[in-house]
């Protein structure tokens, strides 16, 4: 254990990168007083998959040009800003100011698809509206925490990611695996899909749990208010992980001093396409049948939904497609929910499923009705005259669909 903290504490420096315009200004210490490790020692222990990087350099080269560019980043709370002081101190937002600093001649746009307790399942369906509808050209995916570990997830993760690189636009992708606080994540299966399409993946985990908070040389409470989001001190490591990558490969694409190379052709799917062709719709676009008691009632990450607050409630509607799921809200707000039953096709999904949680009142699970039967489906959602104990009302809000093609 001593020569493990030996090696740690050779890793630290009281400065990091203040006059690197990638990376900005890091602290020379945390809240604690234990030293900032040097983004020297722990930025080559992030880079879980090198990967391809044809892509950014045609960025960088356009750039380099003077043209403009959209930097997007999508993931789950982690990525929406939780546990950050301020808009500014998001690491998606320290991620493109990295860059506004390297090109300030550059116009760089940014957009935060950050969505909290959203997982690469739900990434994979809302992805076309929240990122490729605002047409990125470089965009950052984090779901290393909100995603379970397991095949099933790292399909829907391999959907986000090929729906990114067979964009036309040439899109250029980078990963970043976040941690929680036992210092678990899904990177081990993300890498899998990283390293077959070729798409560079850093680890903040790598870098920064181990060995440093594992070795007690770096407090948990130094990085994180809780158990899974960063506070400011984490976010801004997180952005100069990136960037110091990013920096490094950049000055390599210069020294070369040649003209990009060709973008790889996209390999055949490592887990499957089930998640290729995902969208997200409004209850409202799919064909109802039938409305008793349902109202619109608007949420602001989903947009326009339906709900119903009594215990009579019934919505049936008509959608197509081979896989289908319901977004609905888990929470305590504007609300007290109460529980439902679903069914489709005249099979019951589900029968008192429980709207009410007296925490995360945003928290917006997904229920998967059906997978791989294509066609036309009836969907029926009916509220129950039961309710948590800890619940004052009754009902359930419908957010949104989830549908592939």
């Amino acid at each position: 254990m001593k020569q493990m903290l030996l090696g740690v504490a050779l890793g630290l420096s009281l400065a990091a990168c203040a006059a690197d315009p990638w990376v900005g200004e890091l602290p020379a210490k945390f809240a604690s007083g234990a030293a900032v490790p040097s983004l020297e020692t722990t930025g080559p222990r992030a880079q879980l998959v090198g990967g391809d990087w044809t892509r950014f350099e045609r960025v960088w080269a356009r750039l380099d040009r003077g043209e403009p560019v959209r930097i997007a980043v999508i993931g789950g709370s982690i990525t929406q800003g939780a546990g950050a002081s301020k808009t500014e101190n998001q690491w998606g937002r320290k991620f493109a100011a990295g860059w506004r600093r390297a090109f300030p001649k550059c116009r760089i746009d940014f957009v935060n698809a950050g969505i909290g307790a959203t997982g690469s399942d739900i990434g994979a369906f809302r992805l076309g509206r929240d990122v490729l509808a605002r047409n990125p050209d470089v965009v950052a995916v984090e779901f290393a925490v909100n995603d379970a570990p397991g095949q099933e997830r790292a399909e829907s993760y391999e959907g986000v990611i090929r729906q990114l690189l067979k964009d036309p636009r040439g899109i250029a992708v980078v990963q970043l695996g976040m941690v929680s606080k036992g210092g678990g994540n899904s990177q081990e299966w993300q890498a899998k899909v990283a390293r077959h399409y070729g798409v560079p993946y850093v680890s903040y985990r790598d870098a920064l749990y181990f060995p440093y908070v594992q070795g007690g040389a770096v407090k948990w409470s130094d990085i994180s208010p809780d158990n899974v989001h960063p506070n400011d001190d984490g976010h801004a490591y997180a952005a100069a992980l990136l960037n110091w990558t990013l920096r490094g490969r950049y000055d390599a694409f210069k020294a070369a001093n040649r003209a990009p190379g060709v973008v790889p052709a996209l390999p055949a799917p490592l887990f499957g396409t089930r998640y290729d062709k995902g969208r997200f719709c409004q209850i409202q676009d799919a064909k109802i049948v039938e409305n008793r008691g349902f109202f619109p009632l608007r949420d602001n990450c989903w947009g326009a939904g339906l709900a119903c607050t009594n215990a009579a409630g019934r919505l049936v509607f008509e959608v197509e497609g081979p896989t289908i799921a319901i977004l609905y809200r888990l929470g305590n707000q504007p609300y007290n929910w109460g529980k439902m039953s679903v069914k489709i096709d005249g099979q019951e999904v589900v029968k008192g499923l429980d709207c009410f949680r007296d925490q995360w009142w945003w928290y917006t699970p997904s229920l998967f009705l059906c997978r791989d039967r294509p066609g036309r489906h009836v969907v029926e959602v009916e509220t129950l005259a039961e309710r948590n104990p800890a619940s004052k009302g009754y009902g359930c809000h419908l957010t949104g669909l989830l549908v592939t093609e």
